[in-house]
């Protein structure tokens, strides 16, 4: 473990254990945090055992400038949750990439499916601001790694800074909750990822060892800031010491959103040094009954290519009916240094 990881590791081990001091003293007992993504409190209780079953599926098409029009059964996911009515909660989501893949140019579908497991973890709640979560979970950075399921997304890409820099999955122990602050909400996360991760997705590159935080605050009016801050080595890149800082807002009202994240990865490798940096701002606004606008910029500058892209998405999202949402989309980019894909896009998602 590098003396970078150890610093990181005792100074988030002494802000849990101060905040879960705090929180016992002063949070009532009650449900889970907002942390959780949203999909979680979907689905179909079994009775009163406790289970609630659920998913969402996704179906893409696309058709890029220079490239063949596809159309793809993107996702198909499975999500399993129980619990007591008291302390303890269980969740997983289990989902299938790839179903079924087809292009304008072949003469019959393409499969490369993909079974990957992205969430298994056991809950404890002590109360609302104490809480412990153990296995898999998704990484707590930023906002739409948190909350990325198709159904309840505005467009059918993802903002390129939430792709590669970071791994989207940890494997270990996160302490999160919510402790009231000047009469307002703090959501906190103290997560640790301290070896394999399980079930790794083919061909990614998953932590090796990672010490984050994450920190989401109210403030009131429909706006809320977050800051998340991460030290972490990856499989892959032995050796090599990775920080992460990034900042996030959120702001909702009457059918309207604003929303952006801003992330900086610094790499360290012997003497050199290289970074990854991008930004993102996604404006939604309505426009009649269940049909909303949607416009995003990217700014995306990957690391050691010296090349970079700004990137402009303008679309629609159809919200026809609960859990169902179509979405289309047109992409193009300026100084297009990393080959991003210009073109249409378009997506149907349901969640169950």
């Amino acid at each position: 473990m590098t003396s970078h990881l150890r610093i990181a590791r005792g100074l988030l081990l002494a802000v849990a254990l101060a905040a879960a001091g705090v929180a016992r003293a002063q949070a009532p007992t009650g449900a889970d945090s907002s942390i959780a993504p949203v999909a979680d409190r979907h689905g179909y209780t079994l009775g009163d055992s406790g289970v609630t079953l659920g998913g969402y599926a996704n179906a893409e098409a696309a058709d890029y400038l220079g490239e063949d029009a596809a159309a793809s059964l993107r996702n198909l996911s499975l999500l399993l949750s129980w619990e007591n009515g008291r302390r303890w909660s269980f969740f997983s989501e289990l989902e299938v990439e790839n179903l079924l893949t087809t292009n304008a140019d072949a003469f019959g579908p393409d499969y490369d499916t993909e079974l990957v497991l992205e969430r298994l973890h056991v809950d404890y709640a002590w109360s609302d601001a104490v809480q412990l979560r153990v296995g898999k979970f998704l990484t707590p950075i930023g906002r739409w790694n948190v909350i990325h399921a198709a159904p309840l997304t505005w467009t059918t890409s993802r903002p390129l800074i939430t792709e590669s820099t970071f791994p989207t999955n940890a494997t270990g122990a996160m302490l999160h909750g919510v402790l009231p602050v000047g009469g307002r909400a703090l959501e906190w996360a103290l997560y640790a990822s301290p070896g394999e991760e399980l079930a790794p997705e083919d061909d990614s590159d998953p932590f090796k060892e990672a010490y984050g935080l994450r920190l989401d605050y109210d403030l009131g009016h429909g706006l809320q800031l977050g800051a998340s801050l991460v030290e972490f080595e990856q499989k892959h890149e032995d050796g090599e010491h990775r920080t992460l800082y990034a900042v996030d807002f959120l702001w909702q009202r009457d059918g309207w959103e604003f929303s952006g994240e801003w992330a900086y990865r610094v790499r360290v490798r012997g003497d050199s040094s290289a970074d990854e940096r991008g930004a993102y701002l996604q404006a939604v606004a309505p426009i009649v009954q269940k049909l909303y606008g949607v416009a995003r910029y990217e700014s995306f500058n990957p690391a050691g290519t010296g090349e970079g892209l700004n990137l402009y998405i303008g679309g629609l999202a159809w919200r026809f009916q609960p859990g169902w949402v179509a979405k289309l989309e047109y992409r193009f980019a300026t100084d297009n240094g990393v080959g991003e894909p210009e073109g249409w896009l378009g997506s149907l998602a349901v969640l169950f």
